[in-house]
C-alpha cells in the first residue's frame, strides 16, 4: 500500500472514531455546537461528557434516582423530543407523598432534575435536545429556529425580604422549607449537608452562621442577577417558598470544617 493510502486510511478510521464518540463536533450544526457547550457548562457535571452513568464528577455524590442514561439510544429513542424539551423547561413539582403536588403518571418531576425554563432561551433549550441526541446516536427530528426565542429570560431585581416571624412562625416556616429543598427544587443534588448531598455548589451544612438571610433570599429567588456566571439555574420559585426555604437554611448551623469550605459556583 502507497504512504498516501496508508495516510488516507489513517485518516478515515480516525473521523470514524471520533463521529463515533457522543457526536463529532467537526460535523455538527451551530445548533449542536450551542448545545454542547451549554450541555458541557450546565450539565456535564451530573450526567458525564458523554450522558454516561457514573461519568460526571457529581455522579457518585448524587441522591437516587441518579441521572439518566443520556447515551442509552434503546431508552431515550422511545421519548420524543418535545418530551426531553419538557423534562428541561418544566416547572418545578413538590414531589412529597401525600402533601406535594398532584403528579400525573407520564409527567417527569424528578427534584434533583433542576428546569432551565427560567435560565435559557427557547433557542438555547431547543439546542441542548439537539446535542443530547447525539449522545444517543440520533438527531433532532425538527425545529423551527427561526420563531425561537434568543433572549434570555429576565426578571425584575428581587427587593430585600421582610424577615421577621415569631419562633413558631420559623420554625413552621423551616419545616416546609427543608421539604421544598428536598423535595421540590431538589437543592441536595448539588449542595451538601453533613455527608450527603451533592459536590457543585458550596457545601450548607453552616448556611445559618455564614450567610444572610436577605441575601439568601434574592440568591435563591434570581441567581443570576447576583452572579451573571453561576451555573445554578433559576428555578422559578416562589416568594413563599424562598422564604421557606431561607428560614430552614437558617437552622444549619454544624461546627467549623477541619478545611475550608470551597467557593461558591
Amino acid at each position: 500500500m502507497s504512504r498516501e493510502h496508508c495516510v488516507g486510511a489513517f485518516a478515515a478510521a480516525a473521523v470514524a472514531v471520533m463521529v463515533g464518540v457522543g457526536g463529532c463536533a467537526l460535523f455538527e450544526n451551530e445548533h449542536v455546537a450551542r448545545g454542547r457547550t451549554l450541555y458541557a457548562y450546565y450539565c456535564s457535571h451530573c450526567h458525564g461528557e458523554h450522558g454516561r452513568p457514573g461519568e460526571g464528577f457529581n455522579w457518585k455524590s448524587m441522591p437516587d434516582p441518579k441521572p439518566k442514561d443520556l447515551s442509552n439510544k434503546d431508552e431515550m429513542s422511545t421519548l420524543k423530543d418535545e418530551e426531553i424539551f419538557a423534562a428541561i423547561s418544566r416547572d418545578m413539582k413538590d414531589t412529597t407523598p401525600g402533601v406535594g403536588d398532584k403528579i400525573s403518571e407520564d409527567e417527569f418531576a424528578v427534584p434533583t432534575m433542576p428546569t432551565f425554563k427560567n435560565t435559557l432561551s427557547e433557542e438555547e433549550l431547543w439546542s441542548l435536545v439537539a446535542f443530547v441526541r447525539t449522545l444517543h446516536g440520533m438527531k433532532l427530528e425538527k425545529a423551527d429556529w427561526a420563531s425561537l426565542k434568543k433572549e434570555r429570560p429576565k426578571f425584575a431585581l428581587v427587593p430585600k425580604p421582610m424577615v421577621t416571624a415569631t419562633p413558631a412562625e420559623e420554625a413552621k416556616l423551616a419545616a416546609r422549607g427543608k421539604q421544598l429543598y428536598y423535595n421540590k427544587y431538589g437543592c441536595n443534588a448539588c449542595h451538601k449537608i453533613g455527608q450527603s448531598g451533592g459536590e457543585v455548589g458550596p457545601p450548607l451544612d453552616r448556611a445559618g452562621f455564614r450567610l444572610n438571610t436577605s441575601w439568601v433570599y434574592r440568591w435563591i429567588k434570581y441567581p443570576q442577577s447576583m452572579k451573571p456566571r453561576t451555573k445554578m439555574p433559576n428555578l422559578g420559585v416562589s416568594d413563599e417558598d424562598a422564604k421557606a426555604i431561607m428560614f430552614f437554611l437558617k437552622t444549619l448551623n454544624a461546627p467549623p470544617p477541619a478545611q475550608p469550605l470551597p467557593a461558591s459556583s
